[in-house]
């Protein structure tokens, strides 16, 4: 494990100098202006420039090209410059040619100079200068349009769902609400809704509704949210997270075997309402609060609300008799991190010969003498009962036999 944390170590002084390089290297170059800002009720096409900055006279190369959601009708001139030690600037021109028909609101698109950054030989780690200028072009609002956001608010006992709403179009809206959907833990469909307003041009309100809070668990739940205002409709749908991903150790070993290769076992139970992956245990064996071992679990993935065993081998073969503290720290992905959660089990050691003096152990021990000291009482009674069985056959036959004998018995009577 040393050699181990010493590479980790290594690396990430590596990524601190490549971190400090990349920092110096932006520095170095600019965008000027960073942001164009194109409105298409007044322009079908636009030319611009803007320029790239060589701060520091640096000697390099830099490719330019368009990216983002109105990409397609913008045109480079030209797609890679070319830097001398004694060059201040050098500027991009491009031409923006709007389609016959531009979305209400902001559309977007990135020229993107891309400047190739110096790389670690030893490490082979190279990355790339990135700077953007943003091209946003301000598409016409219809008579009628209303923009939604979605967020929530969670009191004690009940999650507030809230519609935020704006009037961006050319005319007042008289009559506008939002209906929420969800699902609740039972997965079945929740639906409130706001109370009935009216919004004026350019005015920004927050339509609310409640649920209860026992509705729900902790977990991702979708919700979707419908804002009607007269005669349209906008959907917009996000998800409610309460709580965060826990993942719980439900069982470990209270005995193992000293000197010995031992199977062990770890139960996990996943609390969270979606799937979490990569799930793995780093434990820490400890005697008297010193640590004597240390490995790690293989990774598994943990369905929503189910518990899954991690079944592996520790080698104890130098580990003697004795009570051991065992610190199993579970590494998963929460959300947006690495997070983790530690459990400490106490775990005993026994020889062997010992093993009769653990109650789990000699409970089923004591079991199954008692299973074996019965069988000789089952085959006594099983083999009494087919005996008169047999008896019985024989009896039923030799009385058959002797039928004539009883018949005229009988007549002579």
């Amino acid at each position: 494990m040393k050699t181990t944390k010493k590479q980790t170590v290594g690396r990430w002084l590596v990524w601190l100098v490549l971190a400090l390089l990349m920092l110096q290297l932006v520095t170095a170059i600019g965008i000027r202006p960073a942001k164009t800002t194109v409105l298409s009720e007044e322009v079908s096409s636009y030319q611009g420039t803007f320029w790239v900055v060589n701060n520091d006279q640096m000697e390099f190369t830099a490719k330019v090209l368009v990216e983002g959601e109105m990409a397609q009708y913008i045109s480079l001139s030209p797609e890679e410059l070319s830097f001398r030690s004694d060059t201040d600037a050098l500027p991009v021109n491009f031409v923006l040619n709007l389609p016959s028909s531009v979305p209400p609101g902001s559309s977007t698109a990135n020229i993107v100079v891309e400047q190739e950054a110096l790389s670690s030989q030893d490490n082979s780690i190279s990355s790339k200068i990135i700077l953007k200028h943003k091209i946003l072009i301000q598409g016409p609002y219809p008579d009628k349009y209303v923009s939604t956001k979605l967020n929530f608010h969670e009191a004690d006992n009940t999650i507030e769902f809230v519609s935020e709403v704006e009037n961006l179009g050319k005319l007042d809206v008289d009559k506008i609400l939002t209906r929420f959907y969800v699902n609740d833990k039972q997965q079945n469909q929740q639906s409130i809704q706001t109370e009935e307003t009216s919004l004026k041009t350019s005015e920004n309100k927050l339509l609310k509704a409640s649920l209860g809070k026992e509705l729900f668990e902790q977990g991702e739940f979708e919700v979707s949210a419908v804002t009607e205002y007269d005669g349209q409709q906008v959907e917009l749908a996000k998800k409610l997270i309460l709580g965060e991903p826990q993942v719980k150790v439900t069982y470990f070993n209270q005995f193992l075997l000293a000197n010995k290769i031992n199977e062990y076992t770890i139960d996990l139970l996943n609390e969270w309402n979606q799937k979490i992956k990569n799930v793995f245990v780093d434990v820490e064996v400890k005697k008297d609060n010193i640590k004597i071992d240390e490995f790690r679990t293989k990774s598994v993935d943990l369905e929503a609300e189910l518990s899954k065993r991690i079944s592996d081998y520790y080698d104890a073969r130098d580990v003697n008799t004795g009570k051991y503290t065992f610190d199993l720290v579970i590494n998963f992905w929460n959300l947006v991190r690495m997070d983790q959660a530690l459990y400490t089990f106490e775990t005993e050691f026994l020889e062997e010969e010992s093993i009769d003096n653990v109650p789990a152990l000699a409970g089923r021990a004591a079991g199954d003498a008692e299973e074996q000291s019965s069988l000789p009482w089952l085959w006594i009674v099983g083999g009494g009962m087919v005996l008169i069985m047999i008896l019985a056959i024989l009896f039923i036959v030799w009385r058959y036999l002797h039928r004539e004998e009883y018949e005229g018995g009988d007549g002579g009577l």
